[in-house]
């Protein structure tokens, strides 16, 4: 068998090549990077091993250009443990295997033979102890400095603030940025885990019985987008529960399903920040690619999320990939119409651009620009979640089995959950004919973001002239209704406070006046009647002594 091995490491290709050679009679080439990418394609090789994330992460996706020079050639990863989720990128881009260094060759060799004759090996090497002890102070640590963090935010976030104490916190929120960067870069650990519980070994499971995925990691090389991944993380941790007022359909799962479906959809807008392209496009191009990708997002996160909770084959029928993909196309305008700003997300995250708030450029690294992509990215994960779940309401059948594993117990019978979809439908109304006018008209946009007490509604000021332009029947009545009565609130007001003054005056000056001369009548009359029988009592009294 032909074997390359494609690895930056030269004291690794060396050490690979001589054991390998010891066990067996292979012809086995090795090379960097750089030379077989620039060499033309070797013919009839068996095998490619590769390394291609040697020296950091950056690099991580120059397998892809191997694959383009040896299509045909089975293509397997040779690297340092990996996550999950680039083990599922791996998957996904056609690769056949993948095995952590330091696996025995006498283990290898045999894998390697089956990779060769068509079949596919992905292996997983479980960490030692001393990297779950990392990863947990790693996770404990940055979970209390973002939650301080937030609370010193929320207090330098007042207007009314005393100088004293807005340096006191101001000293305090660079100390803890200041943790936080030392933090992630001094512990060996890298992936941001989505379950602390360490994942039980796969088990095939009976026929008929609901597939559920593992738990998954995040990971990423970019620096500001990881640390929304880490405060989002900590967020999601906390309380989902509806503290907005009104209805959401993330109600209707249990809150451990809600932060799974948050999750899935964070895993899979972190593979589309991952993909290298998006350095590239122009705006045009990059527009584009944001619409296919809100689209792919919700499309993806759902087959996700449903092939979980339903048959494995019903996730993966060609007629429910095809129902998902129309679906997906049909709600594009209204979702993005919920996701205001998402496309200044993705262009500051992606391509650098600062992000501009109430007409102010905010430079990338600042308190500003980090809060309000934070707002927007909370917005988009709800928002794509309230979107799914609207999807299996409407559209997917209702059996108990699934009832049983994501909806809440009271919201389970037939009766409950037609109720549960007529609050919805009031609230899908009141949004387009009162609240979503009604936020135009007043300029503003309002985004889901989770706080201590829940999902709650935050108004963010944004002009939206066009949209008001734009706007025809019942929105546009609201609009003139609402223009109406600010037009006569204030004379009514003014005529209120006019009757006001004049009622007061009638009952103070006039009935309150008339009042007291009639009391002073009294009392006087009063007054006289009791001199009166005091005057004849004395009278009396002295007649008495004189007869005596």
């Amino acid at each position: 068998m032909k074997l390359l091995l494609v690895d930056d490491d030269p004291i690794f290709r060396l050490g690979f090549c001589t054991a390998l050679a010891q066990e067996t009679d292979w012809a086995i080439a090795a090379e960097n990077f750089s030379t077989i990418l620039a060499a033309s394609p070797r013919k009839d090789l068996d095998l490619i091993l590769c390394d291609p994330a040697w020296q950091g992460d950056r690099h991580w996706c120059r397998y892809r250009e191997l694959q383009l020079l040896y299509p045909t050639t089975p293509l397997v990863l040779c690297t340092a443990q990996l996550d999950s989720e680039r083990i599922l990128q791996a998957k996904r881009d056609g690769l056949a295997g993948y095995f952590p260094k330091g696996l025995a060759i006498a283990d290898l060799v045999p894998e390697l033979s089956t990779i060769a004759a068509g079949g596919k090996v992905w292996s997983q090497r479980p960490q030692d102890i001393n990297q779950n002890l990392f990863a947990g102070m790693r996770r404990r640590g940055l979970n209390q400095i973002y939650t301080a963090l937030d609370r010193v935010e929320t207090y330098l976030a007042q207007e009314n603030l005393p100088p004293l104490y807005r340096a006191v916190f101001a000293g305090q929120q660079r100390e803890l940025k200041t943790a936080a960067w030392l933090l992630r870069h001094c512990l060996p650990q890298s992936a941001i885990f989505l379950n602390t519980v360490p994942p039980a070994q796969p088990q095939t499971p009976p026929a008929g019985a609901i597939a559920i995925a593992s738990p998954v990691e995040i990971t990423t090389t970019n620096s500001r987008w990881q640390t929304l991944l880490e405060k989002t993380f900590v967020k999601l941790n906390g309380s989902l529960k509806n503290a907005t007022g009104s209805s959401l359909e993330l109600e209707i799962v249990t809150p451990e399903k809600r932060r799974e479906l948050l999750y899935i959809i964070l895993q899979q807008l972190n593979f589309i920040f991952n993909d290298p392209q998006w350095k590239n496009l122009d705006p045009e191009a990059f527009q584009a690619q944001y619409q296919r990708s809100i689209r792919n997002l919700w499309k993806f996160s759902a087959q996700e999320f449903i092939g979980r909770y339903h048959l494995t084959a019903d996730n993966q029928a060609e007629g429910f990939l095809e129902l998902l993909n129309r679906v997906a196309i049909a709600n594009a305008p209204d979702l993005n119409q919920r996701l205001p700003q998402s496309d200044d997300l993705f262009a500051y995250l992606l391509q650098d651009q600062p992000l501009k708030i109430d007409n102010v450029t905010y430079r990338l690294e600042s308190r500003e620009a980090l809060l309000r992509s934070q707002l927007i990215l909370e917005n988009l994960l709800i928002t794509v979640g309230n979107d799914i779940l609207q999807f299996i309401l409407n559209t997917l059948p209702e059996p108990e089995l699934l009832k049983a594993e994501i909806y809440q117990p009271k919201l389970r019978s037939s009766r409950n959950i037609a109720r549960f979809r007529n609050d919805l439908s009031w609230a899908y109304r009141l949004r387009k004919y009162w609240l979503e006018p009604k936020a135009i008209f007043e300029s503003q946009h309002q985004f889901l973001s989770v706080s201590p007490v829940g999902i709650v509604q935050t108004a963010v000021y944004q002009p939206r002239s066009a949209e008001l332009a734009n706007l025809e029947g019942i929105p546009w009545l609201v609009t003139i209704l609402l223009e109406l009565r600010d037009a006569l609130a204030p004379r009514i007001r003014a005529l209120v406070a006019w009757l006001g003054e004049i009622l007061v005056y009638v009952l103070t000056n006039v009935i309150g006046r008339a009042l007291g001369l009639i009391a002073r009548g009294i009392v006087e009359g009063a007054g006289s009647s009791w001199q009166h029988l005091r005057a004849r009592q004395i009278e009396l009294a002295n007649m008495t002594r004189k007869n005596s």
